[in-house]
């Protein structure tokens, strides 16, 4: 650990001492949400592009603490991303001391969450200067790892100032060890990862098609592009070599698309029912085909294995679904480097290896190979549940925290 000393605190008071001197003029009026409740400081992040997620956080800060207001600074939250009847104003932060200085004074807060990898220096100081809890979360802090910088000694600075870093990775967590934090004051908590209901499906109709498909490997492509669809039928007939009783589900078509598969079904020669018709799959169907997406939470349950679609080939297709669909439903998942879509999500399951990463049509059916084996695919689906039902319990913590630490304040 690099501890704060002379050199940070002498950064630290120059560039509030420069912030201070291109000030743009006193802060206009500042009036809190309503009602009485504590008031939290959020700030996000105006890095990247997205804000952090904070709907999910605010709504688990209220559940704990009822009645909490909020002054949201920095980036905007999505209004849709927060629970209804929310008290709540967005202000812009000053980045002087007076400036804030005379916010904090005119808000009246009782903490300070800053969601992100940005360290606003003025509210960190002014925060500390009045003796208010400042907890940092969901910051990997990549961008600030300069320890022999002037921008890294002003950091080191911050450190001190701030009472509780939850960290969402190890990495993180390092760099601000290095930063000089002090290691009681950091946390892993992993993290903010959006939960999501699982998909719905008729119970009924799942029971009766398990019962007609006992016995039978069963995987899955969700919203292929058409190269893709086209990769999962060649890595199909390979799989048939091995099983011949596997079934490979087709979900996710877009219309144009279906009469090109059934041509390219019929040249390699295997038999497919489309669920449009009504028909269940017989023992000699080799491909069931499922145009709609309204049954995805259905496909999901009954396919130990799923590749996700929209990320190995391009091509005409429907949007990629989301990785935690299959993940919070026990199916082991398979899915190509294209993963921008859902970034962060795949991010999280690659990093605990809860997914299997091909990159090519030939490492595809490699993989199907693979998880045919019933523990290899039990395996990589327990993993990638415990990954996407997480994000709930890195709620509750950080919430935890910061509700204590608000109650804690003067």
């Amino acid at each position: 650990m690099r501890p704060s000393g002379p050199t940070a605190s002498l950064a630290l008071w120059l560039h509030l001492r420069r912030a201070a001197a291109l000030a743009g003029g006193p802060v206009g009026p500042v009036a809190a949400p309503p009602g009485d409740g504590p008031l939290i400081l959020l700030h996000l992040s105006e890095r990247g592009e997205e804000p952090p997620q904070a709907g999910a956080l605010v709504t688990a800060l209220v559940a704990r603490r009822p009645g909490l207001r909020f002054a949201f600074l920095g980036a905007a939250p999505p209004p849709d991303a927060l629970p209804a009847g929310l008290r709540a104003v967005s202000l812009a932060l000053p980045g002087d001391p007076a400036g804030t200085r005379s916010l904090i004074r005119a808000l009246g807060p009782r903490a300070a969450l800053i969601l992100g990898d940005q360290l606003p220096a003025a509210l960190i100081t002014e925060m500390a200067e009045q003796r208010l809890p400042v907890i940092l979360a969901e910051a990997r802090l990549a961008g600030h790892n300069r320890r022999a910088s002037w921008r890294g000694a002003v950091d080191r600075g911050l450190m001190d100032k701030i009472t509780r870093i939850l960290a969402p990775d190890p990495a993180a967590a390092a760099t601000a060890r290095r930063l000089g934090a002090a290691p009681q004051r950091i946390e892993l908590t992993g993290p903010i990862t959006e939960t999501r209901p699982p998909l719905a499906a008729n119970e009924a109709e799942r029971r009766a098609l398990a019962q007609i498909l006992a016995g039978r490997h069963i995987w899955l492509a969700a919203c292929p592009t058409l190269p893709e669809a086209r990769a999962a039928l060649a890595a199909h007939q390979a799989a048939l070599h091995h099983n011949h009783r596997a079934l490979l589900i087709l979900a996710g078509l877009p219309d144009q698309a279906v009469p090109e598969i059934r041509a390219g079904l019929e040249a390699l020669g295997l038999a497919a029912v489309l669920r449009s018709d009504d028909e269940d799959p017989s023992p000699d169907d080799h491909v069931l085909i499922a145009e709609d997406t309204h049954e995805m939470g259905l496909w999901y349950r009954l396919a130990p294995v799923c590749f996700l679609g929209g990320t190995l080939l391009p091509g005409p297709g429907l949007a990629p679904r989301h990785p935690f669909e299959p993940a919070a439903l026990g199916s082991a998942i398979i899915h190509g480097p294209a993963t921008q879509v859902h970034g962060a999500e795949w991010g999280q399951l690659d990093g605990a290896s809860a997914a299997r990463l091909v990159m090519d049509a030939a490492e595809l059916s490699s993989a199907v190979a693979d998880l045919s084996a019933p523990d290899q695919a039990a395996a990589l689906a327990g993993v990638a549940w415990s990954v996407s039902t997480g994000g709930a319990a890195v709620l509750a913590r950080i919430a935890e925290i910061v509700v204590a630490a608000l109650e804690e304040a003067p």
